[in-house]
């Protein structure tokens, strides 16, 4: 079990962001509202010893909300040539439907579902990414070699190492790699913009989906999620109030701003504390005795499930130990329990003195130190 400290993960996952929260912005990965455009793919190889490859089909990029859901899908056919020659079908789709990630596997006919938890908090956030592409390119050392005209719209061409991108307002409109015995052309040939897009265009095939339980389907992961735009509502909601200009980017904020923006993130989890942990204290003593007592990995796993099951409501990890060599790990397994215990009666104690966040730190810090945290 991890040495955690019962201190907010809401909190911890927001500090570095605080400063940069908008009030009534709209999250956007284009700047334009929506799109769909398709390109046609051109893709050739040589090696030294007479081997090559040449890749051709269609790719589409469709998006709505401006890019709160987003589709993209490549088909093409493979031809190789040399020793032995060969053709296959190359099949990929993927889609994005605010934070949630679903992946398509044509040769297994199966759907994997996951989320990215970053993007969740972008989205609560407000924050305008549709100028990262252009970003990435000078991040890159790129710059700007000229203009073109990609499907009838004009666009900006920038050069970086062996790419070259044409760029509509930051929406890549062709992209040119070439190096010695490759070449790949990815080029629009049709566009349209701003355009009511049919919910049909970003179905998925009708096959089995398969969610990721880490990332999508663990109820603490998902409680986290859900505490993260909370917190973020709860400190837009009261900006003005702390001094703070909304429509401000990377403002500082002074030492009180600071203490202010922590106490209202930790606001809702430390509610959750008051009521939770004083419960897990007693979950946790009582799965070290039945571990203790445990005939094997199964029973074991039994034993931690109380103390998950709170933790899924916390929003905390839950905990798995390797109950396949559990005879091995037992006495591990019980060492980890008891830090757990001793780290939860000191924070435990901190938390039921203190209505405050930074109050809660401040105690556990000094009855902890920060190396056992």
């Amino acid at each position: 079990m991890s040495q955690k400290i019962f201190l907010p993960v809401t909190l911890l996952a927001l500090l570095g962001t605080c400063t940069t929260l908008q009030a009534g912005k709209i999250f956007k990965r284009y700047p334009v509202k929506s799109g769909m455009i398709f390109y046609d793919i051109n893709i050739s190889g040589k090696s030294a010893n007479g081997f090559s490859t040449h890749t051709s089909g269609i790719a589409r990029l469709v998006f709505d909300q401006w890019g709160a859901r987003e589709l993209k899908e490549e088909d093409a056919t493979e031809t190789q040539r040399g020793d032995f020659n060969e053709t296959r079908d190359i099949h990929s789709l993927t889609k994005m439907d605010h934070g949630t990630i679903y992946t398509v596997d044509y040769d297994d006919q199966t759907i994997y579902k996951t989320r990215d938890r970053s993007l969740d908090l972008s989205i609560a956030q407000g924050e305008d990414l549709s100028h990262e592409n252009i970003q990435l390119i000078k991040e890159m050392k790129g710059h700007k070699i000229g203009s073109g005209n990609v499907a009838g719209f004009p666009c900006e061409l920038w050069k970086a190492k062996d790419q070259k991108i044409c760029f509509y307002q930051g929406i890549p409109l062709s992209i040119t790699i070439d190096a010695p015995g490759f070449h790949s052309e990815r080029k629009a040939v049709q566009v349209v913009l701003n355009h009511p897009i049919p919910d049909e265009q970003f179905k998925l095939p009708d096959f089995p989906v398969t969610v990721d339980e880490e990332y999508t389907s663990n109820p603490a992961a998902e409680t986290r999620t859900e505490d993260y735009i909370a917190s973020i509502k709860d400190l837009q909601a009261k900006m003005k109030s702390l001094g703070i200009n909304p429509d401000e980017e990377d403002q500082n904020l002074s030492p009180e701003q600071e203490k202010k923006v922590i106490n209202i993130l930790g606001e809702r989890y430390l509610k959750k504390q008051k009521r939770l942990l004083p419960k897990l204290l007693v979950a946790l003593q009582g799965a070290k005795e039945c571990v203790a007592k445990a005939a094997n990995g199964n029973e074991a796993k039994k034993c931690i499930e109380p103390v998950n099951k709170i933790d899924e409501e916390l929003g905390d990890r839950t905990e798995n130990f390797d109950y396949a060599h559990f005879k091995e790990k037992r006495d591990a397994i019980l060492d980890s329990l008891e830090k757990e215990i001793n780290y939860l009666k000191v924070t435990n104690e901190c938390v039921q003195q203190h209505d405050k966040t930074t109050d809660v730190i401040l105690c556990t810090e000094g009855n902890l130190g920060e190396e056992e945290q």
